[in-house]
């Protein structure tokens, strides 16, 4: 949803806005984290482990907070949470302050949050999720640098460092002499995260980097050359850039609207945004899209929710 909303924004902001650096530079790094969990992802996908377990991948849990864990492998044994990290640079993790500080090779130098520090209070929320399930078990935090060619200094610390390729050697040396969760509890708490996961959704990218409404390039957007302003017809439509049609270019604006400014979308806000004139049309359109409704008549508002259920393998 926040990959979604950035795009969004970066489409509809005029050039030179003051905030596109920064949001170009968001949406910059979370797909290279994105492309960090895939390389991960590719490892377990391989291989098989002789053990009963579970794999999560971006579960959003609340215990005394809300916390997302990148990939939790659990197993009647234990439970280890991975942190995925994909930055470019030297790297050098400290430990007063917790923090990770990259250097690139033009010598700009920027600071992150200490993955330690990150994946060790992981590990202690999920330890108190488990308590308040009257529930225990060892919890590992592990690192996984993305890729290889990525070079990092380290403190003295106890948490692994590991590359994608030897995560299945680390968990196979992990103790499973005796489980700690018989069958039945096993299954009831991979149940429980499946059934608890929440997926965190994050503030109107407006609200976050104070955009003025009127900021905001409006426009059903041409789904084949990106030509700003289709034109509505009766079956749907038309492009004046590359004269191209399209029943449904609409739906894409639509959630460009929720994902910018949040809230509840009125009738109104729909056909400003959409270039529409006919009432009637826009309700169509809302209505087409099974978005969540209050009110009624002149005084209808719509939602649109953005939750989706998230990935998990047995």
């Amino acid at each position: 949803m926040l990959l979604e909303g950035l795009d969004a924004a970066i489409k509809r902001l005029p050039i030179g806005h003051k905030s596109l650096p920064s949001i170009e530079s968001k949406l910059a790094s979370l797909k290279a984290g994105f492309g960090g969990e895939q390389q991960l992802d590719k490892v377990f996908e391989n291989y098989t482990f002789p053990m009963k377990h579970c794999l999560f991948h971006d579960i959003s849990l609340t215990s005394s907070t809300h916390f997302q864990m990148d990939t939790l492998f659990i197993t009647p044994f234990y439970a280890v949470i991975f942190e995925v990290k994909n930055i470019t640079g030297d790297l050098k993790v400290t430990e007063n302050p917790p923090q990770l500080i990259r250097k690139l090779d033009t010598g700009q130098v920027n600071g992150f949050k200490s993955p330690i520090a990150q994946v060790q209070n992981n590990c202690e929320l999920l330890r108190d999720w488990l308590y308040s399930r009257n529930t225990s078990l060892p919890i590992y935090g592990v690192v996984v640098l993305a890729y290889a060619k990525q070079r990092v200094e380290l403190f003295d610390t106890n948490v692994p460092f590991l590359y994608p390729n030897t995560v299945p050697t680390y968990i196979r040396q992990l103790p499973t002499e005796s489980p700690k969760l018989d069958d039945e509890t096993f299954k009831k708490i991979t149940n429980d995260l499946c059934n608890s996961h929440r997926e965190f959704t994050p503030p109107p990218i407006c609200m976050t980097y104070q955009i003025k409404r009127n900021e905001i390039r409006t426009g059903v957007t041409c789904p084949f050359c990106s030509f700003f302003g289709m034109k509505k017809y009766m079956k749907g439509w038309r492009c004046e850039g590359c004269n191209s049609t399209s029943p449904d270019a609409h739906k894409q604006a639509v959630r460009d609207w929720f994902l910018l400014f949040g809230g509840k979308m009125m009738n109104k806000d729909c056909r400003k945004f959409l270039h529409i004139e006919k009432q009637q049309t826009a309700n169509r359109i809302m209505k087409s899209m099974e978005l969540y409704t209050e009110g009624a008549n002149r005084n209808r508002t719509y939602r649109m929710d953005f939750k989706t259920k998230h990935r998990e393998r047995t």
